[in-house]
């Protein structure tokens, strides 16, 4: 073979991978469209179609054991017993919404699942995104009657993030959920 015939044989492999390897790069881009279009599209039936609460306590994330849910779940039926205030728990994956929605999300939810007593809108929905590395408390207009939002804050500051900085979301939770129930206790005498 001489050196001409082997240079174009070359350029003619060089073309053929080249056109190879912009096919695969197709192909992935193709694939990753499809599995975005698909997750929007499950985002989107998420938010219509929210599933019915089983409990105060909603682990979509699985942060939770059964027994950690069953001790969160206790704490906010004694509290709801004794003063009417109703709060829910919910984790939410990263499945279920981006993270740019998460906030619309959570107060989609406490809307949706009507959290607190209608005529006295005195319900908190603390939504926990471990993935996002993302909480929001939602507080009805009832509670921020007594329950600010800086005092929400500072409860978030000072209870859930110590815990959640060492994945500790029980534990976090627990306490920012005592700390609320506390401070309205206090407030409601």
């Amino acid at each position: 073979m001489s050196n001409s015939s082997i240079k174009l044989a070359f350029r003619v492999l060089l073309v053929l991978f080249a056109f190879s390897a912009k096919a695969q790069k197709s192909d992935t881009i193709k694939k990753e469209s499809n599995k975005s279009v698909s997750l929007e599209l499950y985002r989107q039936v998420f938010w219509d179609n929210l599933p019915k609460p089983n409990n105060w306590t909603n682990d979509y994330e699985n942060l939770f054991s059964d027994k950690e849910e069953t001790k969160l779940n206790q704490i906010i039926t004694d509290f709801e017993k004794e003063t009417s205030i109703e709060i829910a728990i919910v984790t939410i994956d990263t499945f279920k919404i981006t993270q740019e929605r998460f906030e619309d999300l959570s107060l989609h939810i406490a809307k949706t699942w009507g959290i607190g007593k209608k005529d006295k809108s005195n319900g908190i929905l603390v939504a926990i995104s471990k993935g996002y590395r993302q909480i929001r408390i939602q507080n009805g207009d009832g509670i921020t009657l007594v329950l600010s939002n800086e005092e929400t804050a500072e409860i978030l500051q000072n209870q859930f993030f110590p815990y959640f900085k060492k994945e500790k979301y029980f534990e976090g939770t627990q306490s920012g959920l005592i700390e609320i129930i506390k401070l309205l206790k206090s407030r409601l005498k």
